[in-house]
């Protein structure tokens, strides 16, 4: 029996509901990044694809089927959703304390380290703010796609899309300490 961790966001993972207590089961071979079923058998690794929002949800489940793991995942096309691993449980596997907000989750190491991450309803970053005075500010449009960057170092990039999402102009400037901008390539 292998038991691991899967990250959702509010139980659902690319479309997929998924229930305390049910089994849920594809036809044929589960192929890793592709198709089936992904999980971690170490629950920190989850944090690489699935970083902590709003809706996060940790689940502990329970591998019934064909599987195959590379590096830190693992995919199959049967597994048991045992639990929702609790918020508190997390904190000690992921070693941070998590304060999860409407919109916003505030991530602080032991060692006092912090990071704040703001959220649109979408899912989409548009504010990170750091206790090293690092932050960043996005805005997306309509279609989640990435319009508009800037961060505390100074850059700040507009992006522009045709009708069908594709990237057709990129602009970064760069604003020097004397207040001066100059455009960046």
């Amino acid at each position: 029996m292998i038991i691991g961790y899967k990250g959702t966001y509010n139980f659902t993972c690319i479309n997929h509901k998924f229930e305390i207590g049910e089994t849920y089961e594809l036809p044929g071979i589960p192929i890793m990044c592709h198709y089936g079923f992904h999980y971690c058998t170490n629950a920190i690794n989850v944090l690489t694809y699935y970083p902590i929002m709003p809706d996060f949800k940790l689940l502990e489940i329970e591998d019934l089927g064909e599987s195959y793991s590379r590096w830190n995942k693992s995919v199959t096309n049967k597994l048991r959703v045992i639990r929702e691993v609790p918020i508190e449980e997390c904190e000690k596997i992921f070693n941070k304390q998590i304060e999860i907000f409407e919109n916003e989750v505030k991530i602080t190491d032991p060692d006092g380290h912090w990071e704040k991450h703001q959220f649109d309803k979408q899912r989409n970053r548009i504010y990170f703010e750091s206790s090293t005075g690092r932050w960043v500010k996005r805005k997306f449009n309509e279609n989640n796609d990435m319009t508009y960057e800037e961060c505390s170092s100074g850059f700040r990039t507009t992006m522009e899309y045709c009708s069908s999402g594709c990237l057709t102009s990129k602009t970064t400037e760069y604003l020097n300490s004397d207040g001066t901008v100059m455009s960046v390539r």
